[in-house]
């Protein structure tokens, strides 16, 4: 079978390192002209779908504090959906995760606000019922991140220890301190400073954590989350877009909520029949 070429090819040198340490940094992969359509979109959104809610970071949970969450926009917003379904973005995570097809596991807006809190360190595989199947997240900032407004912080090698206790992010219980985990032999989080354009991408078991926001502009970043085609369903514990989907334990990801992204389809996908953002801790 012969496959399109991708339209940002990686070096054999970047996928080593994301092999290795379960994160890498991508430069230039979005231009100027790209980033601002793409934001103002993403603003739009985050806007219309938060426009009722006037509370201060103060007065929200201790989980909202660390920034404002709105996921699956591109189902919402025609001007999001070519983001989400970047066919540049998706050949890399095909590239670092060796697979000849991804599909679109989510995709969701991070806005730190200013005086936001740290994001706690933890795992996102261990949120979903999905084993370990292949699965990396992009991480596309629209503004200069840096650690005083909220960067990111990941333990190198961490991924290689599997799924580790999951962390209660949503903090009704003392959530478990991971960074401290025997698996993690006592290595520290590394922090990835970047400018607008590059994109930092990580393992779906790979630990990581975010700084507090101690600017006074919000933290503007938009994620999309990638898994392998043939991923399955491995347990029976609800999530939405399985859920959505009717798919049972031991069936394949399908159906028009994880849409495959890699090989490129001929036109953006459409917006599924039955839309919403689903529950449960999905943070970064």
């Amino acid at each position: 079978m012969t496959h399109p070429a991708f339209p940002i090819e990686l070096s054999p040198e970047l996928i080593h390192t994301y092999v290795q340490d379960g994160f890498v940094k991508t430069e230039n992969v979005l231009s100027d002209a790209e980033l601002r359509n793409y934001s103002d979109a993403v603003d739009r959104e985050v806007a219309a779908r938060t426009a009722s809610d006037t509370r201060s970071v103060a007065e929200k949970t201790t989980y909202e504090q660390s920034f404002i969450q709105c996921m699956r926009l591109w189902e919402t917003s025609p001007d999001v959906r070519p983001l989400s379904c970047h066919a540049g973005l998706a050949g890399i995570a095909a590239q670092l995760l060796g697979v000849d097809s991804v599909r679109l596991w989510q995709d969701q807006a991070l806005y730190k606000e200013a005086g936001g809190r740290e994001t706690t360190p933890h795992q996102d595989e261990t949120f979903w019922p999905i084993g370990s199947a292949p699965l990396v997240s992009a991480w596309i900032p629209f503004d200069a991140v840096t650690v005083g407004n909220g960067a990111m912080a990941y333990v190198p090698g961490s991924h290689l220890a599997g799924a580790l206790t999951p962390v209660d992010i949503t903090h009704r219980s003392e959530p478990y301190d991971i960074l401290r985990d025997p698996s993690l032999a006592n290595r520290n989080p590394v922090w990835v400073e970047l400018d607008p354009g590059a994109v930092v991408w990580h393992h779906g078991f790979t630990v990581h954590q975010a700084a507090a926001n101690l600017s006074n502009s919000t933290r503007r970043v938009f994620t999309v989350v990638y898994i392998a085609s043939d991923a399955t369903r491995t347990k029976s514990w609800p999530c939405y877009p399985l859920d959505r989907e009717g798919l049972a334990v031991g069936e394949r990801l399908d159906g028009e909520g994880m849409p495959v992204l890699w090989p490129p389809p001929a036109s953006l996908p459409d917006t599924p029949a039955t839309i919403g953002e689903g529950t449960g801790p999905q943070m970064q």
